[in-house]
């Protein structure tokens, strides 16, 4: 390092500094300022942009330019673009230095001035003289201008032992780690603990087969292998190319991963026993040679080809969940206290390894919530985040649902401004068609997911909640039989066999039912409204086949995880098919056999002190009336309709697409939250067009019965917005079709 002769630069080989650099280096020494350093990566993409200022530089160029010997996702690049703007836009109010250009690529927004590079005198100064200098005049703030060496002196393409970080007024590269060794130190050589993370190598797999004709298996799994792995959200993963060179040597993986410069090594072998096909597989630490992770994969298969793809498949399911596990591990023994949106989203991605429950969920988004802050542009961080809020929308977190299904479509959007087709956007869109009921849709965009990552499981399910939903069961089957062969250590499991035993109920095949209801049960033990819903199939599976003891005892324990259940509220598997409606009605006179009541009492004094509370429990005992509201039964109702003519607002809960004559479907009306959240605003808004202004205007608020409160909710928030003339029609419509009352198609609007 030394002082440039203009008394305004300093340089560390082709690295630039001004004399705000020295300020803060200073600081740095003096443990005044906390030093961040910057890997070798992200200088290379700085040099790529710099190299080019003011101009869109594509992201396939600064991959080529970047990663050209190794398969990488596109995350990646984002991981290091965030990384570098942390450190060239620190303590700047503006807008980047680097501008995302989404969809295309980057561009460096600040002016760069080219000099000639001045010869080094032959005695550098030290350290100490460097920071010790005072420069003269006053720092510059904000990114107004980077100074380069100009390429003819400095040979800036070549790159040969350079990596270039331009300091602008606000910009600095701390070298903490010349800071602390001193000058002799090679800054940039890479020690094992800085080897990037998610990194690995699939050297070629041996065969150990007598025939050297199935050569060919062992390297095409080889290659398989590789892919699928550079599928992984930001995994570093080595080109083939460049694996094969170690074909046939010796293997010392700690010398591999230095030369590669990759934190973990992925060994095996194949061996062709007749019609099996096994294969060994082997992951190792490339820092310490300790073996973390194997398994033994045998698949009776008289096509080869098929087989092969079956294993290759369970393979990276298994060891992309278990390198993930594990750095997720070091992340938090080796970053506790600082961790940046890398670590986080590997934390985040652990936990989804774990049973589904919402316990997790919380501790899911908490940390892509971190990671998302410090990293806005990391897609891994924005689909973390809305595939979560999409799960809690299942579990129904109230008005908070609805809510989390608008803040997922907008990360959605973010997220395939930059990475379109990437295999957690595509997840993401699937999701979120299917909570919202656009089967159709998500068919198609689960077709894409299957056809561009034809080894994830994620699609085959996708596409089999799909067709069980429009009617199309038996194709259903096969497809999450696929899901499971592919990742058969997936957290989902459950819901794979959950939704086979719904295909196979569609189907009338209710031993099958039975068998996948089981299984299902047995692989979640924690969320207790799936659990009940499974159990109730169960039973009334079991009833339909004359074993009417096993299904009372299914019954009993789903109506102790769900006490307020009636045969009415019996969730079909397909609600939008004929099928479906079949189904109900087989289901509903089967769980009759095993004992399930019919419906609750719409007259029924529970006890219960009213009060003037929004309820977030979407179930339990609801008060006899609520304040500002008149309570109205089924007699009444029918009288009001024929007198007033008044408003009728339908919240959607077991509609089946049906409700009462001219009611209005205001999806998610009834659900928790407060009396100044925005579902209030919303409904103010909603009510506002519905009734003119009226305040006077008559307006009933169906929900579905006495021992639920979302009509309750609904009747609430209404007298909150100053409505005089609320009726809650508390028996909802669950009492009007007990009373064998007249229904039409319920149309919902937006709101």
């Amino acid at each position: 390092m030394e002082l440039a002769p203009d008394g305004e630069v300093l340089l560390f080989e082709n690295c630039c500094f001004d004399r705000r650099a020295r300020r803060l280096l200073r600081q740095a020494a003096t443990g005044a300022w906390l030093p961040v350093s910057l890997g070798p990566r992200a200088l290379d993409i700085l040099a790529v942009l710099l190299e080019r200022p003011g101009t869109l530089v594509s992201k396939e160029a600064l991959m080529d330019a970047v990663w050209s010997n190794v398969a990488v996702g596109q995350n990646n690049l984002t991981v290091q673009i965030s990384a570098l703007r942390q450190v060239v836009d620190h303590g700047r109010t503006a807008e980047s230095c680097i501008q995302t250009i989404p969809g295309r690529g980057y561009r460096f927004a600040a002016p760069v001035h080219a000099r000639e590079a001045e010869p080094r005198p032959a005695h550098p100064q030290t350290a100490d003289s460097i920071l010790s200098d005072e420069a003269s005049g006053t720092d510059m703030d904000g990114c107004s201008t980077a100074t380069v060496p100009n390429d003819r002196a400095t040979g800036w393409h070549s790159r040969v032992a350079t990596h270039v970080a331009a300091l602008l007024g606000g910009i600095f590269v701390a070298i903490s780690a010349l800071m602390l060794v001193g000058l002799g130190h090679n800054f940039w050589h890479a020690e094992p603990t800085d080897r990037p993370r998610l990194s690995l190598v699939v050297l070629p797999f041996a065969n150990l087969g007598d025939d050297p004709k199935d050569d060919y298996l062992a390297d095409g799994i080889t290659d398989d292998l590789t892919s699928d792995l550079s599928n992984i959200g930001d995994a570093f993963v080595i080109a083939r190319q460049s694996a094969y060179s170690y074909k046939g040597k010796p293997v010392d993986v700690r010398k591999i991963g230095e030369e590669l410069g990759v934190r973990y090594v992925i060994e095996g072998s194949v061996r062709k026993i007749e019609s099996t096909l096994r294969i060994n597989v082997q992951l190792t630490s490339a820092e310490t040679g300790e073996q973390l992770w194997s398994d033994r994969f045998d698949e009776q298969a008289t096509e080869l080809a098929a087989g092969q793809e079956k294993i290759v498949a369970r393979m990276s399911g298994g060891l992309g969940m278990s390198v993930i596990d594990i750095e997720s591990a070091r992340s938090l023994r080796e970053r506790p206290i600082n961790p940046d949106a890398f670590d986080l989203v590997l934390r985040a991605d652990a936990f989804s390894n774990l049973p589904a429950s919402r316990r997790q969920f919380d501790q899911m988004q908490a940390l892509y919530e971190r990671a998302l802050a410090l990293d806005p542009t990391s897609v891994a961080a924005m689909t973390g985040i809305g595939i979560t809020l999409v799960n809690r929308a299942w579990l129904n977190d109230g008005w908070a649902a609805a809510q989390n299904i608008a803040r997922a479509e907008q990360l959605l959007m973010q997220a395939r401004a930059i990475a379109p087709y990437a295999k957690d956007v595509l997840n993401l869109a699937a999701n979120l068609l299917h909570v919202e009921g656009r089967w159709q849709e998500g068919i198609s965009v689960a077709k894409e997911l299957i056809g561009r990552f034809p080894n994830a499981d994620t699609g085959y399910f996708e596409l089999a909640q799909a067709l069980i939903a429009i009617g199309k069961p038996q194709e259903a089957i096969p497809l999450e039989e696929k899901a499971i062969q592919l990742n058969p250590r997936s957290a989902w499991l459950f819901a794979r066999y959950r939704d086979m035993a719904c295909a196979s109920v569609l189907l009338g095949k209710d031993q099958d039912a039975i068998t996948f209801s089981e299984r299902s049960l047995a692989l979640n033990q924690d969320n207790s409204s799936l659990r009940a819903t499974t159990y109730r199939r169960l039973a009334a599976a079991h009833a339909r086949s004359g074993q009417l003891s096993a299904a009372m005892r299914a019954l009993a324990e789903a109506d102790r995880l769900e006490p307020f259940e009636t045969i009415r509220t019996y969730r079909p598997c397909a609600p939008l098919t004929t099928v479906a409606t079949e189904e109900i009605t087989r289901d509903q006179d089967a769980l009759r056999l095993a004992g399930e009541r019919d419906h609750a009492d719409e007259d029924a004094d529970f006890g219960v002190t009213a009060d003037a509370t929004l309820h977030n429990e979407f179930a339990g005992l609801t008060p006899t009336t609520a304040p500002g509201t008149r309570t109205i039964d089924t007699t009444d109702l029918v009288q009001l309709l024929s007198a007033a003519r008044p408003v009728v607002i339908d919240t959607v809960v077991y509609s089946w697409g049906r409700s009462i004559a001219d009611a209005i479907g205001l999806k998610s009306a009834g659900l928790g939250g407060s009396f100044t959240d925005a579902a209030q605003d919303h409904l103010r808004r909603k009510m506002q067009e519905l009734t003119a202004g009226d305040l006077n205007k008559p307006i009933v608020a169906v929900g579905w019965n006495s021992e639920r409160f979302d009509g309750r909710n609904l009747a609430l928030r209404l007298v909150a917005l100053g409505y005089t003339r609320v009726y809650w029609y508390r028996g909802g419509r669950e009492a009007w079709e007990v009373a064998n009352l007249p229904e039409t198609s319920l149309t919902l609007q937006d709101w």
